[in-house]
């Protein structure tokens, strides 16, 4: 009798501490998102669509199709085609297929209660009705009961996107041109000191970005330009694509003309390709001026880092001085780490004839970093971020955790600790208050009542599986710019489709504004060719006038006395042409002299 009372009592124990954990993060309901690849979602087996939202005690599944779902606005959900998962009022449960969790989700593994801390992970059910978990981010616990912390219950998971800061550039960029036969920058050109500045005005949910940039280049010595733009970019989960948008405006003082013109332009990026036109409106008055409208087709040739070496291909037609020519001008865009870039370029046209040209950028943020990511802010000291961490430069894989209350520090992984042999098995579960902890890079398979089977270290490839699966075609998480970091420090530089999928080309591209360069896009027509132009209309002109000015009749008063004038040059005619004639010769000798 006092067994069973003590075993009631341990039961209602264990039971107070379930309502502490519901009390921390209560579980409402779960809203759909998006869905991808066809319209199968169902809540209780009935065709749902976006926004509509299941219950506690609702079933949420799919068929062929893929959803994202929001779960109270603390975390987000990737379901996996053929799934379904049965919402609790502490956690889900999830029956058949696989779900990805970004965010502070519990989720009930059998008896057990998976919980996280700042995690993303992977739940999976196999075949035979196991349980398989990944983590991917962060730290996971499965246990009896779990206390998921008030802080974090209590944070809206669409706030935590990762935002870019300002940025601040200096450089210099150098032009010329051998227009009409002269030497290289004989013609025109220009060797400039260059500023500018970045500055983020809107953005949404990590992937869209609505900015503004402004530029500022000198000679210090007479000749100066400025620019400004307003541009809108957005990420396209679908084809991993990142479209841009501008419209700004360039000034610059020429020689006796100061010159302005209206830019618009556009760009689409997908694996690094770029197809972009951007074009030039004169709004000035100078004789000069040159309208514009250039292509271009950048080609990825090489990566460096998390980057690449770009060669643009772009045809171009000027208009100006009443005549439209055609171009072609080829560039090299080299990044150099995150901060430094270098560009080259050449061009030919029969109007500028060849120009080259170039620049050397250094960009900073202003804030610390290119990227302010909440969610690799809050940490204690003995939980560094990974560029602090000294274990990580060791090149052997570690485990990382993130978002931690508890001090833990990163700690390499050794085979007893990544291994766990059925001897030992016994041990690890025999107690009920025992916690099974998984880290990042972690995966480990249990029973369909919540017994751990296996711990394990993720190989580079598996943990490349589950991105692919998981988050191809789904919007960016908050936390893939962590998962990236992880990546890099547990298995090296993810490759193209990694970095695109994670968003890391469009944390890149986003905050690289469209080029446009003082030599490349404030273009005027030379001096020497406008001249000549100049002469023959003005000639033109002239003679227009004076065949279309009316000769004014001399008054009657003084035509007696004009014409007795008239008389006597007409008696001196052979006279005048005999001067004229020696004039003429006159001038011929001096000529030839």
């Amino acid at each position: 009798m006092v067994f069973v009372y003590r075993k009631l009592l341990a039961i209602a124990c264990a039971a107070s501490l379930v309502p502490a954990a519901a009390g921390a993060a209560p579980f409402n309901n779960a809203t759909i998102r998006r869905i991808i690849d066809g319209r199968e979602v169902f809540i209780d087996r009935q065709p749902a669509t976006v926004d509509d939202t299941a219950d506690r005690g609702q079933e949420l599944s799919t068929g062929s199709s893929r959803a994202e779902v929001l779960f109270d606005r603390r975390a987000l959900g990737f379901l996996g085609n053929n799934s379904l998962i049965r919402l609790g009022e502490d956690c889900f449960r999830l029956d058949r297929g696989q779900v990805l969790v970004n965010g502070p989700q519990n989720s009930c593994l059998g008896t057990k209660v998976l919980g996280i801390r700042g995690t993303t992970y992977v739940l999976s059910v196999q075949e035979d009705g196991n349980y398989d978990l990944a983590v991917l981010s962060g730290e996971a616990t499965v246990g009896d009961a779990l206390e998921t912390p008030g802080s974090q219950s209590s944070t809206d998971i669409l706030s935590l996107y990762p935002t870019l800061n300002p940025v601040i550039g200096f450089g210099a960029s150098s032009w010329g041109s051998n227009s009409s036969g002269r030497a290289l920058g004989e013609a025109a050109g220009l060797i400039l000191g260059d500023a500018s500045v970045f500055v983020p005005l809107s953005q949404n949910l990590g992937s869209t970005l609505l900015y503004s940039y402004s530029t500022a280049s000198s000679n210090f010595d007479g000749a100066w330009g400025a620019s400004t733009e307003l541009g809108y970019k957005w990420f396209n989960p679908d084809d991993r694509s990142i479209s841009s948008l501008l419209i700004g405006y360039d000034g610059w003082d020429g020689s006796g003309c100061f010159h302005s013109q209206v830019a618009v332009g556009g760009q689409w990026q997908k694996d690094r390709w770029q197809f972009g036109v951007t074009g030039g409106i004169p709004l000035d008055q100078c004789a000069n001026n040159l309208g514009f409208a250039i292509g271009q087709v950048g080609i990825p040739v090489a990566d460096l880092g998390d980057q690449s070496i770009t060669l643009s291909l772009s045809p171009y037609v000027l208009h100006g001085t009443g005549d439209s020519y055609g171009g072609g001008r080829v560039g090299l865009n080299v990044p150099v780490g995150d901060q430094v870039i270098l560009s080259a370029y050449g061009q030919y046209d029969k109007l500028l004839d060849t120009v080259v040209g170039g620049q050397v950028s250094y960009r900073f943020a202003t804030n610390g970093g290119f990227v302010n990511d909440p969610n690799l802010r809050a940490k204690t000291p003995e939980s560094p971020t990974p560029w602090q961490a000294g274990e990580f430069n060791t090149g052997r894989a570690t485990q990382v955790a993130l978002n931690q209350d508890r001090g833990h520090a990163f700690s390499q992984p050794t085979s007893e600790e990544t291994t766990i042999s059925s001897t030992n098995l016994n041990n690890l579960i025999s107690n009920a208050d025992a916690l099974i902890r998984l880290k990042a890079g972690e995966e480990a398979t249990f029973s369909p009542d919540g017994t751990l089977l296996s711990q394990q270290m993720m190989s580079k490839e598996r943990f490349s599986q589950l991105i692919i699966e998981t988050m191809s075609g789904q919007n960016l998480l908050p936390e893939s710019h962590v998962i990236n970091l992880i990546y890099q420090q547990l298995y090296g530089l993810p490759d193209r489709t990694l970095l695109a999928i994670l968003g890391s080309d469009w944390l890149i591209e986003a905050r690289t504004p469209y080029p446009r360069l003082r030599g490349a896009n404030n273009l005027v027509v030379p001096d020497n060719k406008l001249s000549k132009k100049e002469k023959k209309e003005d000639k033109d002109n002239q003679d227009d006038q004076d065949n279309q000015e009316p000769k004014e009749e001399p008054k009657k008063e003084d035509k007696q006395q004009t014409e007795p004038k008239q008389i006597s040059n007409d008696n001196k005619e052979p006279e005048t042409s005999e001067t004229q004639s020696q004039s003429t010769s006159t001038s011929t000798s001096t000529s030839n002299l």
